[in-house]
């Protein structure tokens, strides 16, 4: 398997795909990794050791497409709160009187 092929099925395995390998005017190379729909593009900087270029890219993949879920899901249609420990077994705690605070 050839390393652009890894590259590919790395990123696709985490749900975006990779474009291309771009090399800069410096010489560097860079991966630029889009999610699906094309919403979020990224351009990840490759450093010569193919393991962990391919950990680099797998994780910026994963960035991008929890960010474009984030970014499409639904609008929340209600607030809830969400507690750690059931409060429905105490006693609700009695409000403070507004006499009570007056000279």
């Amino acid at each position: 398997m050839s390393n652009v092929e890894q590259f590919k099925k790395a990123v696709a395995d985490a749900g975006a795909v990779a474009i291309r390998v771009i090399r800069r005017p410096d010489g560097s190379e860079r991966l630029v990794i889009q999610t699906l729909g094309g919403l979020i593009t990224r351009e990840v900087p490759l450093r010569g050791d193919l393991s962990q270029d391919v950990q680099a890219a797998t994780t910026s993949a994963k960035e991008i497409v929890a960010s474009a879920r984030y970014l499409t899901s639904p609008p929340a249609r209600t607030l809830t709160s969400h507690t750690t420990f059931d409060r429905s077994a105490e006693p609700p705690e009695p409000l403070p009187s507004r006499s009570a605070r007056r000279p």
